[in-house]
C-alpha cells in the first residue's frame, strides 16, 4: 500500500517513504529524522489514523444533520448511578429512557438529551430521541419503579464518557437556562428542559471527552507497536 515519495503518518508524525525493501521501508520524518519501519505494522497504524479521521468527519456530519433536522427541544435527563465506577443502570444497554415528563407526547422525535448522573453530579452522555413515545412495563427494561406501565423513548447515543469521572461536573459549568442547577435536587428519570446554547455547550465538551478516550486507547496500542519497532 505504501509508495515511494508519498507522505504518510504514524503517532510520531508525518513521514515520506524513501525506499521500500520488504519487510522494511526507509522513511524521513518532517524534522529530517531517518528511520527504518516495519511495513506491516505501519500499515495497521496508517489504517487506524485514516479510520479515526473518517469517524471524526462522520460524527461532525451527523451532528450537523441532527442540528438541522432536530425538534428544537433540549433536555437534561437525570439518572441514578449508585456505583460511580460503572456506567450500568436501567435502559442504558437497551438505549431506552423512561419519561416522567408530565406529558410525554410533548417530547418529539429529534429531541436532544444530556445524561446527568445524580449521585456523581456529572453530565456524561449525549443522545437523540429516535422514535415516538411507547408504553411498556418498567420491569421490561430493569427499572424498579412500582408501576404497571410507563412511557419510554428509544435513543441513539451520540457521545458518552466511558468512565463517569471523565464527564462534566455540574459545579464546573454555568447553565444560563437553569442558573440554580448546582443546588437543584434532581430526581431519577426526571427531564429538565434547557435552551440550545446550554445543550451545545455540554454536548461539545462531552463529544471531545468521548473522542479523546477513543484516541487514548488507540495511542496506547500503537505506542506498544512503535516501542517494538525501536527495539
Amino acid at each position: 500500500m505504501f509508495e515511494v515519495n508519498r507522505v504518510y503518518a504514524n503517532r510520531k508524525g508525518k513521514y515520506t517513504v524513501l525506499a521500500i525493501n520488504p519487510p522494511i521501508m526507509s522513511v524521513r520524518y518532517e524534522d529530517g529524522t531517518l528511520a527504518d519501519l516495519n511495513i506491516r505494522r505501519q500499515s495497521r497504524i496508517w489504517d487506524n489514523i485514516r479510520t479515526e479521521f473518517e469517524i471524526q468527519e462522520a460524527k461532525a456530519a451527523k451532528r450537523s444533520s441532527r442540528k438541522q433536522s432536530g425538534s428544537g427541544q433540549y433536555f437534561i435527563k437525570a439518572i441514578s448511578i449508585p456505583d460511580a465506577d460503572e456506567l450500568m443502570f436501567p435502559g442504558w444497554q437497551e438505549k431506552i429512557i423512561m419519561s416522567t415528563f408530565p406529558d410525554a407526547s410533548q417530547i418529539q422525535v429529534g429531541a436532544r438529551i444530556i445524561y446527568y448522573a445524580i449521585e456523581a453530579q456529572t453530565f456524561f452522555a449525549v443522545a437523540t430521541i429516535t422514535e415516538p413515545a411507547f408504553t411498556a412495563s418498567p420491569k421490561d427494561y430493569f427499572f424498579t419503579q412500582d408501576m404497571q406501565e410507563a412511557e419510554f423513548f428509544s435513543v441513539d447515543m451520540d457521545a458518552s464518557a466511558a468512565i463517569l469521572t471523565h464527564g462534566v461536573r455540574a459545579d464546573s459549568i454555568e447553565l444560563e437556562s437553569c442558573p440554580q442547577f448546582k443546588t437543584k435536587a434532581m430526581i431519577p428519570e426526571e427531564f429538565l428542559e434547557i435552551n440550545e446554547d446550554d445543550f451545545e455547550l455540554l454536548a461539545e465538551v462531552l463529544t471531545e471527552v468521548s473522542e479523546d478516550e477513543i484516541e487514548e486507547i488507540d495511542d496506547e496500542d500503537e505506542y506498544e507497536e512503535l516501542e517494538e519497532e525501536d527495539e
